[in-house]
């Protein structure tokens, strides 16, 4: 009989620290059972519910079981334990957030990060290696979380480098971000992270993706030049990878899963190809325009190059820093090359006057003719559009220039747009590069003419 991978479940597993119990899911390899002298390195997830498997119909999973099956099968990565780690939904408090509650929140939560923190590495972490057969030393134990659990990783990893010595950071929640006009950048800004600046012996992970809303691709990148200038070692004990078109949704999560894990636990493979992303027109004033130049790997890895070797044709007209950042010094046109290794990859590059770094979207929204007179819409991203006279929802913008924003119209908490049968209709796209006015129309509302309830969308997506 084949021996396959399984994932063993745990209904109510209590912590006395936190008063309170949850479930874990623990996938173990293939051949666990088969080698009974073998000890297994532990990679932990938060939010643990949709580690493998949906958390409730409708939604997406990280189906983290099968990315890890698939590179053990292909030799990439040596056999894991994974131990997923339900969240509990705040009530009176978040066990994401360590030392800092968001402001819009302070009035109904509290900080329960350092609760949580000795929830894991007390009595969840002991209970693990008595359990099954680990190897519990730093270098064979990873953390990983997105979003809010990206903003947890980063606190206990730094907070336990003694415990955790791979930690995997997906599309952080480091700022809150919300639209403000008053504000320069059109923006009021909320830091949540408390950086460290010491190099303990870690190896770091950090990504986010390009189209993630207000979930700007620079709140990952400031923590990450952070480290860099802190000795970090870069593309090997700090990883980054900017990655094209992503959203803050799970389905995203999982299709990129396997690059962290061949991170912090893959065999190393050689590059085998080049991407040189971004903006082919950039200002002289304005905008600071980064290119993002990708190393794409063997073993399915894939990595933003943070120390890049950039040669351009007319340096006069502009040249790019290692770390991508284009310098702009007069009009004209210039052609990038990238290199590594023996691998290159080119782009054009157009230099202009000025390129703003914002732009205006205007809405004009149709909607049904049963939605009730006191309803709010909401384009996402806290974009809450005004009922016009003629009965359509109008509202103006200035958002980040090359912003993009995965969403779909609300009229409040879970009461999302549907198509003119009811049905879950795929997220609308909006990539912000130049002022736009956009037109669309709503053809139903979940909820309404006796449609059943379509499932909770993941509410960083809009």
């Amino acid at each position: 009989m084949i021996s396959t991978s399984k994932i063993v479940n745990i209904d109510a597993f209590r912590s006395e620290i936190m008063d309170n119990e949850r479930r874990l899911f623990i996938y173990v390899p293939r051949h666990y059972e088969q080698e009974p002298n073998k000890s297994y390195p532990v990679l932990y997830m938060h939010a643990g519910q949709r580690s493998f498997a949906p958390a409730k119909p409708g939604t997406s999973s990280w189906n983290a079981h099968l990315a890890a099956d698939r590179l053990i099968e292909a030799g990439w990565m040596e056999e894991i334990i994974i131990v997923a780690i339900a969240h509990l939904r705040p009530q009176e408090q978040n066990e994401f957030y360590h030392f800092k509650v968001p402001q819009e929140e302070l009035h109904r939560t509290r900080c329960a990060g350092l609760d949580y923190e000795r929830f894991i590495v007390e009595e969840l972490k002991p209970y693990i290696d008595q359990t099954y057969r680990t190897r519990p030393e730093p270098a064979y134990t990873g953390l990983m979380g997105s979003s809010g659990a990206g903003l947890c990783t980063y606190h206990i990893g730094f907070r336990h480098p003694d415990v955790f010595g791979h930690l995997a950071i997906l599309s952080p929640y480091f700022v809150r971000a919300g639209f403000d006009p008053s504000s320069r950048t059109s923006l009021a800004e909320e830091h949540l992270l408390e950086p460290y600046s010491d190099n303990p012996p870690l190896r770091m992970w950090i990504d986010i993706g390009e189209a993630e809303g207000l979930f700007l691709p620079r709140h990952a990148r400031e923590i990450v030049d952070h480290h860099l200038a802190n000795g970090f070692v870069p593309n090997e004990q700090l990883g980054y990878y900017l990655s094209p078109d992503s959203a803050h949704e799970e389905q995203d999560w999982s299709e990129r899963v396997h690059m962290p894990m061949l991170f912090m636990f893959g065999q190393k493979s050689d590059p085998v190809s080049l991407k040189l992303l971004g903006r082919t027109r950039v200002g002289m004033e304005g905008m600071q325009v980064r290119l993002n130049p990708i190393v794409q790997y063997a073993n399915g890895l894939a990595l933003t190059d943070t120390c890049a070797v950039f040669h351009s044709s007319h340096p006069e007209v502009a040249k790019v820093d290692p770390d991508g950042t284009v310098q702009a010094f007069q009009v004209g046109k210039t052609e990038i090359i990238y290199r590594h290794g023996e691998l290159q990859v080119k782009k054009m590059l157009e230099v202009i006057p000025e390129l703003t770094p914002t732009v205006r979207l205007d809405f004009e929204v149709e909607v049904p003719e049963d939605t009730p007179s006191d309803a709010r819409i909401f384009a996402g991203h806290g974009m809450e559009l005004s009922e016009s006279e003629d009965g359509t929802f109008r509202g103006s913008f200035v958002v980040p220039r090359d912003s993009a924003y995965h969403f779909r119209f609300t009229r409040g908490f879970r009461k999302f747009e549907v198509d003119a049968d009811g049905q879950e209709i795929p997220n609308r796209f909006i990539r912000a590069d130049e002022d736009q006015k956009l037109i669309y129309r709503i053809e139903g509302w979940s909820g309404m003419r006796d449609n059943p309830l379509l499932p909770e969308a993941n509410p960083f997506a809009g």
